[in-house]
């Protein structure tokens, strides 16, 4: 009879660590932010600080900030001065949304910002004619993981809110095909240098380089690869 009891008491125990396990998992959620890019993911603005990274591991938080106080990346971090210092991230966001829209002509997006809708440019006389052959959609990101090009390995980035945010903005394809030429629409990268700490219980940092979508480009059926299209990696210097 003990020997039962012992049992069943044993049997138990495993079911509700199980259940324990199961629960936990379940509460803390993967890192999913960053709007399905191809190689960055986790956003520090909308997601968990301790979602789960491409490891099935907490982001490091503690560790970052741990780093931080023992000003491990430079730059004076004392309280006092950092907390005056610190430019709030949402405010950083617009200007860099600004500063996107400002460099590809974006019209349309400045006029609605800045509330004069009655103003029209010449160029958009010619309603028939679309601005760009593919259409994109951009936004920002604190991405907290993504995959290093000169590794090909995941790693950290360092994400610290609001003291220390790398935020960046990324431009995507939503076609596939051109608009008015015949062509597929293909997506761009630029290499953005990230301040990053490696997987695992490694601690050293630095800086690495990993893709960003920047666009999207018509390449015309049977067209020749173009200058846009080719590979990004003999540009980038060497750290």
């Amino acid at each position: 009879m003990n020997f039962k009891h012992a049992s069943k008491w044993t049997i138990l125990t495993i079911v509700l660590s199980f259940i324990s396990e199961v629960l936990t998992k379940r509460n803390t959620l993967k890192c999913e932010g960053g709007e399905n890019l191809k190689y960055l993911w986790g956003d520090a603005l909308s997601d968990s600080p301790d979602c789960l990274g491409p490891n099935d591991m907490p982001y490091p938080t503690a560790a970052i900030e741990r780093s931080l106080k023992i000003n491990q990346w430079g730059g004076n971090h004392r309280t006092g001065r950092s907390q005056k210092s610190t430019i709030d991230p949402f405010i950083t966001r617009k200007a860099l949304m600004r500063a996107h829209e400002l460099s590809n002509g974006n019209e349309e997006a400045l006029i609605s910002r800045t509330g004069k809708a009655a103003y029209m440019s010449s160029t958009n006389a010619c309603t028939g004619t679309p601005s760009r052959l593919c259409k994109t959609r951009y936004n920002t990101t604190a991405p907290m993981y993504g995959v290093s090009l000169t590794s090909g390995q995941p790693v950290t980035i360092v994400q610290k809110f609001p003291d220390l945010l790398q935020q960046v903005v990324f431009e995507v394809c939503e076609t596939k095909e051109c608009d008015v030429v015949r062509g597929e629409c293909t997506q761009t990268y630029v290499p953005y240098l990230f301040l990053v700490i490696p997987l695992g219980p490694v601690t050293l940092t630095g800086q690495d380089y990993v893709l960003v979508e920047s666009g999207c480009v018509c390449r015309p059926k049977y067209a020749s690869q173009t200058v846009q299209d080719s590979n990004p990696i003999p540009a980038i210097p060497v750290l």
